[in-house]
């Protein structure tokens, strides 16, 4: 269910991301093939509709995870072949698979952005990458408008009187709209069997399986509180149907915009902006950002540890102990590697600068004075360094330095190194910050050229 691209605002970082929407497997059960039971003589059509009352067994389809499995698969298999030699041609592979819906396109993202992290030394290469997707979903073809007669002033939940004259057109939505449902309503001879079908809650009928049968997308609307999909194939010419209540979309497995549009052209703006490739990507590193605090439940373990060490044999003690380094080394490699991607991506235009300076701000523990007529930081609250924001910021500033030290960041940069250069003489530091430091300065001062080349990943002459 929900809004869409969502996220995309200000970070916070030590608040834990979003939890994960649920996935939903196998798409259902669409309504079709023989009514069990026919109404014979309908009253004529009053306008005066009793609410709709779903019954305890009333059918309801479920999402088809098949697309996604396949095109998962596919891109693993992409990205495992991937090198500096053959970028080229399987970025264009990768390039040229379509986006089907914005699940499958913040799949996509994950899938580069867990590469990116594992393998730093190609990070700049991954950042190349999710350039070019973003190119190619620019028109996100996934989304689609969805006429309906909800009433866009009324309260969620309240009765509404459904009025077909009277009512005007309102509008909603959805990034995840398929035509590969299991089971399908049909076959009807027109669009309007499927809406007299859809909205009769008293019927009762058998879904069919679609197996083979290819569908394309015919029209999607919301009539009295149901949304329906109409498809039809493409060698019968014959018309199907899925259908469910509004209330029920997100049990169903359908995305649904939250919002209800009084215009066409205000609804298709809003999804555009809800789904572009380099949104759903932010909201990607802010995550991943924010994950930085697992340093926190991995400390608070350590000191659990060493409370309980000494009630503990040799051999245990030497279990756990490889145990929480494992996972230290394992959460820093995570940790840095993000932290370069997220740089990478800076550096082609992929992230915006205040991006950046937000990240930089919270590994030196530096917060805005609000209500400055001026650019002024002050330290934190909670103020303390570890010893990975150290590694971590001098990474950052290695990757960044010669782009973000432009004249507009010059504020910010000098109150950034300000500190830096107290931090390379605080003797409270180990020496191995303290010099990671003064080789930032010093690199800062001869134009971020590096004292000794990093470790890169270069093509093969």
């Amino acid at each position: 269910g929900g809004g869409g691209g969502g996220g995309g605002g200000d970070w916070s970082r030590g608040q834990a991301p979003p939890p994960p929407r649920n996935e939903r497997g196998g798409r259902g059960r669409g309504r079709g093939g023989n009514r069990r039971s026919q109404n014979q003589g309908f009253p004529e059509d009053d306008g005066d509709y009793a609410p709709l009352v779903s019954t305890a067994n009333r059918w309801k389809p479920a999402k088809d995870t098949s697309v996604m499995v396949k095109v998962e698969k596919q891109i693993k298999g992409l990205l495992n072949k991937m090198t500096k030699e053959k970028f080229g041609k399987l970025s264009a592979q990768m390039c040229d698979i379509p986006i089907l819906s914005y699940e499958m396109l913040t799949m996509v993202i994950r899938l580069v952005y867990e590469k990116a992290i594992s393998e730093q030394t190609f990070s700049d290469m991954y950042a190349e990458l999710c350039s070019q997707l973003a190119q190619r979903v620019k028109k996100s073809s996934f989304i689609k408008i969805i006429e309906s007669d909800e009433d866009p002033m009324a309260e969620p939940g309240a009765d509404y009187n459904y009025d077909e004259e009277g009512a005007s057109a309102s509008y909603r939505w959805s990034n995840d709209v398929s035509t590969s449902d299991g089971e399908i309503v049909g076959p009807f001879e027109s669009p309007e069997e499927c809406i007299d079908v859809a909205i009769d809650n008293d019927n009762d009928m058998d879904p069919v399986k679609r197996e083979d049968m290819e569908l394309e997308l015919h029209r999607l609307l919301i009539k009295r509180g149901n949304f329906i999909k109409i498809m039809r194939a493409r060698e019968s010419g014959k018309f199907y149907t899925v259908y469910f209540p509004v209330s029920q979309a997100e049990e169903c497995g359908q995305q649904l915009s939250k919002k209800i549009f009084t215009s066409e052209i205000e609804c298709q703006n809003d999804a555009t902006k809800m789904n572009t490739f380099k949104r759903s990507l932010l909201n990607k590193c802010e995550d991943e950002f924010n994950k930085q605090d697992i340093y926190k439940d991995w400390k608070v373990e350590k000191k659990e540890y060493e409370k309980t060490k000494s009630t503990l044999t040799e051999a245990e003690r030497n279990e756990r102990e490889e145990e929480l380094e494992f996972r230290r080394i394992k959460i820093k490699k995570q940790m840095l590697g993000n932290i370069k991607f997220i740089g990478e991506l800076y550096k082609l235009g992929m992230l915006k600068e205040k991006i950046m300076r937000f990240c930089i701000q919270s590994l030196l523990k530096l917060e805005e004075v609000e209500g400055s007529d001026f650019v002024q930081l002050k330290n934190s609250e909670d103020d303390e360094m570890d010893e990975e924001d150290h590694e971590a910021l001098c990474n950052l500033f290695t990757t960044i330095g010669e782009t973000i030290d432009n004249r507009k960041a010059a504020p910010y940069m000098r109150m950034y190194f300000d500190k830096i250069e107290a931090l390379s003489e605080d003797k409270s530091l180990s020496s191995r910050s303290r010099f990671m430091y003064k080789d930032l300065i010093e690199m800062r001062q001869k134009g971020w050229k590096l004292r000794r080349e990093l470790e890169t990943a270069k093509t093969l002459a």
